[in-house]
């Protein structure tokens, strides 16, 4: 009998993206800064590991605002049906 998966919903795999990037992000950028650090790297392949962390930031920043608007959105959907339910009441006591 195996289980089935259910899909995850919007903000669980946004997480889950997220994370992953974060931590990518953290052991690839470790490991450029060590390359960028020894002391035989040119100013080539200094470039190329200045280019590889700015790819690396931009698909970071991309999942950062990935969140951040999912977080926004659902604080402005919660605002809105809070302040529809608020209208209602005060239109029901008039």
């Amino acid at each position: 009998m195996s289980e089935e998966r259910q899909p995850l919903d919007p903000t669980r795999r946004l997480l889950r993206v997220f994370g992953v990037t974060v931590t990518n992000y953290e052991e690839r950028t470790a490991q450029l800064l060590e390359r960028a650090a020894e002391p035989g790297v040119d100013i080539e392949e200094l470039a190329d590991i200045v280019a590889r962390a700015l790819e690396l930031t931009v698909d970071l920043d991309q999942r950062l605002r990935d969140i951040t608007v999912h977080v926004l959105e659902q604080q402005m959907e919660t605002l809105s049906r809070l302040q529809e339910i608020i209208a209602g009441r005060r239109a029901g006591e008039s």
